[in-house]
């Protein structure tokens, strides 16, 4: 039985578990973030899941090491979904919907073809659109559904894999903060929403360092939390909604990971501080996912290398939304 199946009439399985939804701009320390949880007993990691169709497509590897294709805890999590949808995601990798997700780096671009960037483009207009609406004007302006769909796919995702892999907290990094509402508005009591930050001078030297220009630099992490903010204080229960900085964890891990398992209703396990100690199966995030014994570290090299030109930009194009973050 499909958790969709199980949870038409609104009831919840005695077996049930909770997601915690990781929101973040790009190298804000979502990754990290997911594996810290990910260290923890009762939690599974799964990093960008959205991008599970391409990462199987493209035969990528799961952080465990192993190719995606070949990992056993994945392929129990492909068999329940062949056993109970039909699909056999070794085949049809893309068949079993998940919200849209452009690649930026790697990509398949026999799944990302021009036609198929204009029609999430449109999808993001009208869900753009949509939620700048009032309550009961907004729900007469149903999402596509493409995405109503890739919504319940979802659940039957953490479904499956909090079975086969005997976990009650999911971890998921896909950092969507469109979808992190949907998925909350329908399913309030399971899924809750981490709104991870970094300081913007941190994410504009680590772009700039990669050889992004100075604009690109900054305007996708401004873009992100100045849409995101409104969206998320908006439409996310205010006990279903926690705030935490990249550099609370990275300073102090325990105690920034006390704070996360009290939120999704876990005891703390000092295990969690070694990343390390434990196995874990991300599909997509950075390069972190594969080399665990770097540890939690704190990352504050804009406080040394960006000055003159260079932290004047930032000031004036990202400092008022750093403000805001909370950070001066």
């Amino acid at each position: 039985m499909t958790y969709t199946e199980f949870n038409q009439a609104g009831k919840i399985a005695q077996d049930s578990f909770h997601a915690l939804y990781i929101c973040s701009a790009a190298r804000c320390g979502s990754t990290l973030t997911d594996m810290f949880m990910g260290g923890h007993s009762q939690a599974a990691s799964l990093g960008e899941v959205n991008f599970l169709g391409k990462a199987i497509s493209l035969d990528g590897k799961c952080s465990c090491g192993d190719n995606l294709r070949a990992c056993m805890q994945w392929r129990k999590v492909f068999d329940v979904i062949l056993s109970t949808q039909g699909i056999d995601l070794i085949k049809n990798p893309y068949a079993f919907r998940l919200w849209d997700a452009l690649a930026a780096v790697v990509i398949d671009h026999r799944r990302q073809t021009p036609a198929y960037r204009t029609a999430v483009t449109f999808r993001k207009a009208w869900l753009e659109a949509r939620n700048h609406l009032p309550d009961g004007l907004r729900e007469r302006f149903p999402i596509p559904p493409a995405l109503l769909k890739a919504l319940r796919n979802k659940m039957d995702l953490y479904q499956a894999i909090s079975r086969c892999w005997d976990k009650s907290v999911i971890v998921d990094s896909s950092k969507n903060f469109r979808e992190a509402v949907e998925l909350h508005r329908r399913w309030p009591s399971l899924v809750k929403v981490l709104l991870l930050t970094r300081d913007g001078r941190g994410v504009y030297l680590s772009r700039r360092s990669s050889g992004r220009s100075q604009s690109d630099s900054v305007n996708g992490w401004l873009r992100y939390y100045r849409r995101a903010l409104p969206l998320l204080e908006s439409h996310i229960a205010p006990g279903s909604l926690l705030r935490i900085r990249y550099e609370d964890l990275a300073s102090d891990a325990e105690a920034t990971g006390r704070t996360l398992c009290a939120f999704v209703g876990i005891p703390f396990e000092s295990g969690m501080l070694d990343l390390a100690q434990a196995a874990r199966h991300l599909v997509v995030g950075n390069n972190t996912r594969f080399v665990p014994g770097k540890g939690i570290r704190l990352d504050e090299r804009w406080r040394t290398e960006l000055c003159g030109a260079e932290l004047d930009f930032f000031k004036r194009n990202g400092g008022d939304m750093n403000c805001r973050l909370g950070y001066r």
